[in-house]
């Protein structure tokens, strides 16, 4: 019988990997090949850049100040990044494909859209835990 293999999952425990995980995400946003139109996916990909590059930074920031912290604190910043991923992600799917699906297409901008208010909620959330926190970096 062959050996069991260890998950190589990365697991992320520290407000430091979590604002790490958000500035990866924001550095890796893919813009359109257009550059950044006036468009709806446009404007998402402005946000979660924006919105992930500021809560990297205030995470990091309150690591540097506060330590790893305890996962209550940083869990809903790794959530933000994996939203925001996610987001990212179905973007791409509905930009590119090889035939075009109108109810495809359909069912993933309202994914995106449903996962866009979780993203606003999750940002918002971070928000305010980093301007309770002191935090000089704010969203």
């Amino acid at each position: 019988m062959p050996a069991v293999q260890q998950s190589t999952c990365v697991k992320h425990n520290s407000m430091d990997d979590a604002g790490c995980c958000l500035l990866s995400v924001a550095w890796n946003i893919v813009p359109p090949a257009g550059g950044w139109p006036d468009s709806r996916r446009g404007a998402i990909r402005r946000d979660i850049e924006s919105v992930c590059r500021s809560a990297g930074l205030g995470a990091r920031d309150w690591a540097a100040r506060n330590g790893a912290g305890e996962e209550p604190e940083y869990r809903p910043f790794l959530q933000l990044a994996d939203v925001a991923y996610e987001i990212a992600t179905l973007l791409l799917l509905v930009e590119d494909f090889l035939v075009p699906d109108l109810e495809r297409e359909h069912r993933r901008w309202a994914e995106i859209e449903e996962l866009t208010s979780r993203m606003a909620e999750l940002a918002e959330w971070t928000s305010n835990f980093l301007s309770l926190s002191g935090s000089a970096l704010r969203l």
